[in-house]
Formats: structure tokens, C-alpha cells, sequence
């Protein structure tokens, strides 16, 4: 699966005034972390870039930059090693889809769970039985690198659908209620992590 460039026009960074940041530095870790990682010099990811990539007079990268499917921080400095700005939760959340579109439908529970299930960074797609409003709790967006498929598939209630900490859902640090529905048009909500610290709802069903 090839990778996408950095999800800018052009990879160039500039200095506070403005100006291009000329033979500074862009050092590359996992989001949120001091965990040096890398970016790759080429789509298919197979040669990775140093951690450390330096910029030329123009500011540019001296290599070609491709991002994996995973967010990563990126910290600028200048040409005399001083910190000019820090960039969070780098991700190309198209190449995080891509990359696990095969596994989406392939693995999770084999019954309807109920209230206070807690979903498996391994889940794939969840059955739900809505009996009694239930609530799913998602795990860390972190920890999940995949497309999530939720499906109300017994029961007339609805289901509350709860991110992890401080994750979002479509922006919003709250429950996503699935709505009430009855056979044969049962509710479905498919979820991709960004695998930083959000999902985004990539499609939602009810009658």
C-alpha cells in the first residue's frame, strides 16, 4: 500500500517572521511522546528517513518526506538548534483507512455484546444488543489502527458509543448515541481512528 506525502501543498517551514528556516532541523517522534520515529523517504515505506531531518536554505526538507499510518510530532528548530515550534498529532488520516480497509470485517465478538462492553483494540466490528440502552466504551484512538463497524443487530433501544479520556468523536469529548431501530433497518456506525486521540465517523445508519 503506497503512503501519501506530508498532508501539506509543500513541505516547507519558515521562522516566526516569516522568513524560510534556512539549514534548520525538524526532528520526528510519535505523537505526544519523546519517542524519536520516522518518516520514510519513499511511498511504499520501506526506507525510513533519519529522525532528524535537516532543511536547506530554503527551508525544505533534503528528502522526499512520506508519513505511516500513525500520527507523529514534529519539533522545528533553527539553523543554532533553538526550538522555533512544535507540530502535534501529524497523521494522514486517509493512509490510516487505507492501510487497514482489509481488516475492517475480520475479527470481534461472536454475540450481541451488552452495557459496558469495552472494545477490543483487536475488534473489528461490534454486534449490539440494544436491550436496556447499553454503552460500548472505545479504546484509546492510539491504540487502534483500523476502521471500527458498531451495529445495533437486536433490541429497541439505543446505545451509547463512549471515547476513551480525552478522545474525541467527530470533535466532541462525548457519547455518540446510535438511535433506537428494529429489525429489519438496524442502526450502524462505522468509526476510524486518526490513531492519535480522535475518531471520525465514517458513515452513519438509522431508519
Amino acid at each position: 500500500m503506497a503512503a501519501g506525502l506530508m498532508p501539506w501543498i509543500e513541505g516547507r517551514f519558515f521562522l516566526d517572521d516569516g522568513t524560510p528556516n534556512a539549514l534548520g532541523t525538524v526532528e520526528t517522534y510519535l505523537a505526544g511522546t519523546s519517542t524519536p520515529s520516522p518518516t520514510y523517504a519513499d511511498s511504499d515505506l520501506t526506507t525510513a528517513n533519519p529522525t532528524t531531518l535537516t532543511l536547506d536554505a530554503g527551508g525544505r526538507p533534503t528528502v522526499d518526506v512520506f508519513l505511516p499510518a500513525f500520527g507523529l510530532k514534529f519539533i522545528v528548530k533553527d539553523a543554532s538548534g533553538a526550538t522555533v515550534y512544535t507540530y502535534d498529532d501529524v497523521a494522514d488520516i486517509g493512509q490510516i483507512f487505507a492501510t487497514s480497509y482489509g481488516t475492517q470485517q475480520t475479527a470481534g465478538p461472536g454475540s450481541a455484546v451488552t452495557t459496558g462492553y469495552q472494545v477490543l483494540d483487536t475488534d473489528r466490528y461490534v454486534p449490539i444488543d440494544s436491550t436496556g440502552n447499553p454503552t460500548v466504551l472505545l479504546p484509546p484512538a492510539s491504540d487502534y489502527s483500523a476502521a471500527l463497524i458498531l451495529k445495533i443487530t437486536a433490541g429497541a433501544g439505543t446505545c451509547d458509543v463512549t471515547p476513551d479520556g480525552s478522545d474525541t468523536i467527530d470533535g466532541v469529548a462525548a457519547a455518540f448515541t446510535m438511535a433506537a431501530s428494529a429489525s429489519p433497518i438496524f442502526t450502524t456506525l462505522v468509526l476510524i481512528s486518526n490513531g492519535v486521540d480522535a475518531w471520525i465517523v465514517q458513515s452513519y445508519t438509522e431508519p
